[in-house]
């Protein structure tokens, strides 16, 4: 039998360094069903291109997390083991590009969610699905780290896990990714940010799977359990209302 040996693009490298650096974080998962009907008939009644849902989820964890600050919080070691703080959630959708032929995986940044409209998030997480690599600032900073040699690259991440500030200066305090529009789910996680969200297909009485997987030095199944209630009332109340705040903007046809 004859095989080839392929040479794994960069989005394969980031996945196998964070595989390999997950390793070291203590996890814990929680499922729950939540109810988002209002949210679902306020982006339904928008025209398309409607805001992408990962944009949605991003945004209401971003609002949960002001008023939850162990949701905004990152486990570091060095020089000794401590919490540290932001002072708001920081979030990563993972999405996936084209680079030179092949589907790339990559990051889109957040910096402060929970205060910035929707239309804008929708338009950042276009811009860093589409933009040339030169043009989006955390795609080419991640095609840079792919093209060090591998030990390299596992020290750098070895040393930002340890010292907290480097995850949250080039990641967050949580990701988001989602195959929910492909009718699947992320169950498990590979993330080394405190917080990793996923979610089910949205049914039509706006019921969805979520899935949250944390670091359990961060927090606890209960701090995990209202975070999961909080994003749930965001997204019933700040997100759907300023998304129907966005269909009275759009002009009569």
């Amino acid at each position: 039998m004859s095989l080839r040996r392929l040479h794994p693009g960069p989005g394969r490298q980031m996945i196998a360094d964070l595989s390999w650096a997950s390793l070291r974080v203590p996890r814990c998962t929680l499922a729950a069903r939540l109810a988002i009907p209002r949210a679902l008939a306020a982006r339904n009644a928008l025209a398309a291109p409607r805001p992408p849902w990962t944009v949605l989820f991003t945004k209401a964890f971003a609002l949960a997390a002001e008023a939850q600050p162990a949701l905004r919080r990152l486990h570091a070691t060095l020089p000794r083991p401590h919490l540290l703080e932001a002072p708001h959630a920081v979030g990563c959708i993972v999405l996936e590009r084209e680079h030179e032929g092949v589907a790339t995986l990559a990051l889109a940044r957040f910096t402060e969610a929970h205060a910035t409209p929707i239309a804008d998030l929708a338009a950042r997480l276009h811009q860093a699905k589409t933009a040339p690599p030169g043009e989006s600032r955390h795609f080419h900073r991640l095609l840079r780290f792919a093209r060090l040699p591998w030990p390299l690259r596992r020290l750098m991440l070895r040393w930002a896990v340890a010292r907290g500030r480097p995850l949250l200066r080039y990641g967050g305090t949580f990701a988001i990714s989602a195959l929910g529009a492909r009718g699947a789910v992320i169950v498990d996680s590979v993330s080394v940010l405190p917080g990793f969200l996923s979610y089910g297909p949205i049914g039509a009485d706006g019921g969805v799977q979520v899935f949250l997987s944390f670091d359990h030095r961060v927090m606890d199944g209960a701090d995990g359990a209202t975070a999961l209630e909080g994003l749930e009332a965001a997204m019933e109340t700040l997100v759907a209302a300023e998304l129907a705040g966005m269909r009275q903007l759009i002009p009569a046809g």
